[in-house]
C-alpha cells in the first residue's frame, strides 16, 4: 500500500512541476543605454509612445545615472500588455500649485491615479510608487506646463498565456502517467 501512495504522490508532484506559473520578468526602463539623442524610438524599454509624451535628457544634473526623461504629459503604452506597473522615481514643476502624477489604463479605462501636489513633494527625483497591482496596458501622465521628469521605470511583464514548451510538457507528463497506469493495469 505504501509503495503505490509514493508512486501516487510522486506522479502527483511531476505533472505539478510540469505545470508552469505564468512568467513574469521585471523591467526596469532607466534610460542609460539610450543614444545621445532627444527622441526615444517607439519600442524603446517596452513602451511606445515616447515622442508625444516627452524626450531624453542626457548629463541631467539630478538624473539617478545620466539620462532621464523629461516630459510634458501624453501616455506610454506597454509594448507586452498587459503589465503590472510598479512605479518610477519622478518630479514635477508645477510652480502654479497645480497637481501632477500620471493615471494607470487597462483596456482605455482608467483603473487607478496617483496625483501629486507640487507644493508639497521632494525637490529632487523620489521614488513614486504605483499603489496599484493590477493589470494595465498603458500610463498616462498628468500634463505640466512646467514638465516633470521621470527615471528608472519599473513594471512587471505578465504571460498569461502558456507557453507552447509548457503545453508540451505537461502532454509528455500527462501520457507518462497514462503510460504508467495501463502498464500497472496489464502486469495484473
Amino acid at each position: 500500500m505504501k509503495t503505490k501512495l509514493g508512486k501516487a504522490v510522486l506522479a502527483g508532484l511531476a505533472l505539478m512541476a510540469m505545470v508552469q506559473p505564468a512568467l513574469a520578468a521585471q523591467v526596469v526602463v532607466d534610460f542609460e543605454d539610450a543614444q545621445a539623442s532627444w527622441d526615444l524610438a517607439d519600442g524603446y524599454g517596452g513602451l511606445s509612445g515616447w515622442d508625444f509624451a516627452g524626450q531624453l535628457r542626457t548629463q541631467y544634473p539630478g538624473a539617478l545615472g545620466d539620462n532621464l526623461f523629461q516630459g510634458w504629459g501624453g501616455s506610454l503604452t506597454f509594448d507586452a500588455a498587459p503589465v503590472v506597473f510598479e512605479g518610477l522615481y519622478y518630479n514635477y514643476w508645477g510652480g502654479d500649485g497645480s497637481v501632477g502624477g500620471f493615471s494607470l489604463l487597462y483596456q482605455g479605462t482608467v483603473v487607478h491615479t496617483v496625483a501629486v501636489d507640487a507644493d508639497t513633494q521632494p525637490a529632487a527625483l523620489y521614488w513614486l510608487p504605483s499603489g496599484y497591482a493590477g493589470l494595465v496596458d498603458e500610463i498616462r501622465f498628468v500634463s505640466a506646463s512646467d514638465g516633470f521628469i521621470v527615471d528608472n521605470l519599473s513594471y512587471t511583464t505578465v504571460t498569461s498565456v502558456p507557453e507552447p514548451a509548457v503545453v508540451g510538457q505537461l502532454t509528455a507528463g500527462l501520457g507518462l502517467l497514462g503510460l504508467l497506469a495501463w502498464r500497472r493495469r496489464a502486469s495484473k
